[in-house]
């Protein structure tokens, strides 16, 4: 089964198979929607932090420095925890340069976790772009919210 396919049915939509014989017996059926999953336990979240940048930078201030601080003094205090860090962007800009924008910043605190001490092979780097903000907003609306690295210490 091809994972278009295994896509379109877990989102519950109607699939139609040209060419298919008898096809015309067979009445169509709605997929059962998915169970919800939960991508991570409550209890395996030990902080969260936020490092905010301006707008088009990738240059931790004073006070996203003592925030990556604190990050990696938690990593330290739980020394079987990883880390798991996103970089985001609000949608001003094209969508294209705001994802490397994220990826950038994803690797700026990634680099300032390891220079405090915290082993790279405990930290997991992503970057979303503008498509997982944390507050919704329309297009080349500037959202400090949005313009932000998360860093989760998982236990």
């Amino acid at each position: 089964m091809s994972p278009w396919f295994k896509h379109a049915r877990a989102a519950g939509a109607v699939v139609i198979l040209a060419g298919l014989a008898g096809c015309a017996e067979q009445p169509m059926t709605r997929a059962a929607p998915p169970e919800p999953v939960a991508t991570m336990a409550p209890d395996l979240v030990g902080a969260w932090y936020q490092v905010v940048f301006e707008n088009n930078s990738t240059d931790i201030d004073q006070r996203g420095a003592l925030i990556v601080s604190s990050a990696a003094k938690s990593a330290a205090d739980n020394p079987s925890s990883r880390l798991a860090v996103v970089g985001r962007t609000d949608r001003v800009g094209r969508a294209v340069a705001n994802l490397t924008l994220s990826e950038r910043r994803a690797e700026r605190v990634r680099d300032a976790l390891i220079a405090a001490g915290v082993a790279p092979g405990r930290i997991d780097t992503r970057w979303t772009g503008e498509i997982r903000q944390r507050v919704g907003t329309r297009d080349s609306i500037s959202e400090e919210r949005n313009r932000v690295v998360d860093i989760t210490v998982l236990n």
